[in-house]
């Protein structure tokens, strides 16, 4: 499964207190008929009932109910191991635990202790008795006012998620810093250890080996899908065999990434460009990192881990392909910057719509590298997030702006840019220097969902 498409899965935990007889007191009063043992257990059936409907009613399609499970305890206030074993069948699939009932702090606090699953209560008064105790005590605790509170959490725990199902296949020309970007995320480790995200490094030969000696179809696969772009293109400004090598080998890069299960990508530019590897194959990568995307699967340009991460945020937030590239400030008065890469996404307006229009065009004078250009101008107005993490993956820079312009659509090299007219344009260059040169774009306006995310992720926005 790509980690665009995981789901949450909730586990709905009704708590019914049942007391050992009847009698009223300082927690407790009413018709002494009604709190008889028996009487409190048909109560609590058709209570949970009820929450079992009301969650099946309202809960988000990105999220997936387990069985619904009722908890029984007593006025001894001991939740019993018995009881608890009732959530034992499937939890390894729960991510989060969602929970109702009378007096229900202590059992949601048991639960919490005992599986290490983020505890859900949806309402007033003893969900923040819950959610403090557990905050408190390094636990995920959340208190929702109410439905769509809880939806947009799944939805954030969703992107979490996704990121800690991410695994970057990394090709490498020997040193993980690339000469293009000394600013990359360095430490994979910590990146691991924060995030959950997994890597793999081979060799770039490896991917071009794989390119030169293809298996099973994936060479009668190459050709078809040249045939598709150039059938679906509006313009093709290069020969057919100029084309055919940047598709083998995104179809080689997409085989060794399915052999060793990596759904993200990154290869350095510099290196492979200066061992005339690119010259000799005929390849420049800009086409695989666009299909790439458009598949839901972060691939950066220039072994950028940075800005891998930040389009893998975007990305899964906005459910839309995106677009990077090195920012530079056009206008300093009218606050505007160019993005300025041969990368665009085709999904950008959301991964179920229509392809955008495009056309084909080569990167290199010699008619090779093929590259798809998008006129960003098309979108004037749209709105637009832009984001980088820092070389520690620990702050993510983020900036809202509006489509106003573009340019290199009709010319070759990498000169494809879009132009956003931002709040401050000095401010986030300035702000940049922390962060590195490549800018993730996508569509929309993400950094209030981008701050609630931090809060769950742990990583801090520094907005611009």
């Amino acid at each position: 499964m790509k980690p665009k498409d995981v789901k949450i899965y909730v586990k709905p935990v009704f708590v019914n207190l049942v007391h050992s007889a009847a009698y009223e007191g300082p927690c407790r009063v009413g018709d002494k008929t009604k709190m008889e043992p028996e009487e409190e257990r048909r109560g609590g059936e058709r209570a949970f009932n009820r929450f079992v409907k009301e969650i099946e009613s309202n809960i988000t399609p990105e999220a997936t109910l387990l069985t619904p499970v009722k908890l029984e305890w007593t006025d001894n206030w001991v939740l019993s191991d018995q009881e608890l074993g009732k959530l034992d069948s499937d939890i390894s699939k729960v991510d989060l635990f969602l929970v109702s009932g009378g007096l229900s702090q202590y059992p949601a606090t048991r639960i919490a202790e005992r599986y290490g699953k983020p505890i859900v209560m949806i309402g007033p008064v003893v969900t923040v008795d819950v959610s403090a105790y557990l905050r408190s005590r390094g636990l995920e605790g959340y208190a929702p006012m109410d439905f769509d509170e809880f939806n947009h959490l799944v939805s954030l725990m969703r992107v979490r998620k996704a990121i800690s199902s991410t695994r970057i296949l990394i090709a490498t020309e020997g040193d993980i810093i690339p000469l293009g970007v000394v600013s990359t995320i360095w430490n994979l480790d910590e990146l691991s250890r924060r995030y959950g995200v997994q890597h793999m490094t081979i060799p770039s030969r490896a991917i071009f080996d794989r390119m030169e000696n293809p298996k099973g179809k994936e060479a009668e696969t190459a050709e078809r899908m040249t045939d598709r772009l150039i059938e679906r293109a509006q313009e093709v400004h290069m020969e057919r065999e100029g084309i055919l090598p940047s598709v083998r080998f995104y179809v080689a890069a997409r085989a060794v990434m399915d052999e060793m299960e990596c759904n993200a990508f990154s290869i350095p530019c510099f290196e492979i460009c200066a061992k005339r590897i690119a010259e000799e194959t005929k390849v420049t990568f800009c086409l695989t990192h666009t299909m790439m995307k458009d598949e839901g699967l972060p691939s950066a340009c220039e072994g950028d881990l940075n800005v891998l991460m930040s389009m893998a945020i975007l990305m899964y937030l906005s459910g839309s392909s995106s677009y990077m590239g090195n920012s530079r400030i056009l206008d300093r008065e009218e606050n505007i910057l160019a993005l300025n890469h041969d990368v665009p996404g085709l999904r950008m307006k959301g991964f179920d719509e229509v392809d955008s229009e495009f056309e084909m065009r080569s990167f290199t004078v010699g008619g090779w590298g093929a590259t798809i250009r998008y006129d960003f101008s098309r979108d004037i107005g749209e709105p637009v997030t832009l984001a980088r993490f820092d070389p520690d993956a620990r702050r993510l820079l983020v900036a809202e702006g509006r489509i106003c312009g573009g340019n290199g659509f009709d010319r070759i090299g990498c000169t494809l840019s879009a132009h956003v007219r931002v709040d401050d344009v000095g401010d986030l260059f300035h702000k940049e220097q922390d962060f590195g040169h490549h800018l993730a774009m996508v569509y929309g306006h993400h950094l209030d969902d981008l701050r609630s995310l931090s809060e769950i992720m742990g990583f801090e926005v520094v907005s611009s």
